[in-house]
């Protein structure tokens, strides 16, 4: 009797460790499907770098196992953000759709990114009353003389497109933020902008919630 009740806490034991490991080996094998992410592609202009985009939440874990389906559209990368947390971040290098993978904690985390076509958000932008309209045709980068303006005060006025708006705009210098200029603003005033300081606006299209874009202007 007593060998069979042995026998029985044996085929339990067992029975719990095989159940345990399934449970675990289930965990570290569950896939997530992210919502599909748009983000802007903007040409290049030699004048500034314009970085990658984030495109998943941020993560105290480390981020692994990086997969992308197409790198001739985008290239993908994970780093740390301000806060201190990971993040991963695509580097478009044209329009199209890619599908990407990674790793948290155990967790497969896919999803889709669509690489969008820049667009004009402006009717016009002037600079102390000089247009620069006519760069960001193309791209989101205007790039102005820092000796003509380095010891003024400098008044960048925009006018936007039907159903694009500003939600908010910061003085910039070295890629961090010296002032905020505000939020809804369409007008921005800096004092003796330094060399290779930017004024960035963040732009919505009211029509078009998907992506959002930015610009900058440059003192070079």
């Amino acid at each position: 009797m007593k060998k069979t009740i042995k026998q029985l806490f044996t085929l339990l034991f067992t029975l719990m460790v095989m159940i345990t490991a399934s449970i675990n080996v289930k965990a570290d094998n569950e896939i997530v499907k992210e919502d599909t992410y748009y983000i802007p592609y903007y040409p290049k202009v030699k004048a500034f770098k314009i970085p990658p985009e984030p495109v998943s939440s941020s993560y105290d874990q480390k981020i692994i196992a990086l997969g992308i389906s197409n790198k001739s559209i985008a290239t993908i990368s994970s780093k740390k953000n301000s806060d201190g947390q990971y993040v991963v971040y695509l580097a478009p290098k044209k329009t199209g759709s890619v599908n990407i993978s990674y790793d948290v904690g155990g967790v497969t985390h896919q999803q889709k990114i669509i690489v969008k076509k820049y667009q004009n958000p402006y009717s016009k932008v002037t600079i102390n009353g000089k247009n620069i309209t006519k760069q960001f045709k193309k791209t989101n980068v205007a790039v102005v003389s820092y000796k003509k303006y380095k010891n003024k005060k400098v008044t960048i006025k925009y006018k936007m497109k039907k159903n694009f708006g500003q939600s908010h705009t910061d003085y910039c210098y070295k890629g961090k933020i010296s002032k905020c200029i505000g939020s809804f603003v369409y007008k921005a005033s800096v004092k003796k902008p330094k060399k290779n300081a930017t004024v960035e606006a963040s732009i919505f299209n009211g029509y078009d919630a998907t992506v959002n874009q930015y610009s900058v202007v440059i003192f070079k």
